[in-house]
């Protein structure tokens, strides 16, 4: 019994960065819903405890829930550019269409995530 021989010129090798930007771009979605996250609460946080938030007047309630739907549907926005670029990809490449599949799957959860975020941001006071 022989082995089979390797034929290196058909092993396709890339450099180690690629599958490393292959991993991250499935998760992409996720890093922004994260970073959606975390911009939301430590606004909040920063607006209540340096005070414009505790004035009786609305007008810093207003600029806040103002500037946090903003940074809601920029984030949004971004992830649903990322899966439609995917998508466009999975269709251009029929090689390529599981992984793909999965990021633009991925993205619609992180969608998901970042607009139900909306709810706390316009139902919940700011500073309770």
């Amino acid at each position: 019994m022989s082995s089979p021989k390797l034929d290196m010129e058909s092993v396709e090798t890339g450099p180690p960065s690629e599958g490393l930007s292959r991993l991250l771009d499935v998760a992409f979605g996720f890093f922004v819903w994260a970073a959606h996250f975390l911009i939301v609460y430590i606004a909040t946080a920063l607006a209540c405890a340096l005070g414009p938030l505790a004035a009786s007047d609305g007008g810093g309630r207003a600029a806040l829930l103002t500037a946090l739907v903003l940074v809601t549907l920029a984030a949004a926005a971004i992830v649903i550019l990322h899966a439609l670029r995917r998508y466009r990809q999975q269709r251009e490449l029929s090689d390529h269409g599981f992984p793909l599949s999965v990021t633009i799957g991925c993205d619609a959860i992180a969608l998901v995530a970042i607009i139900w975020q909306l709810f706390p941001i316009l139902l919940v006071p700011a500073c309770a």
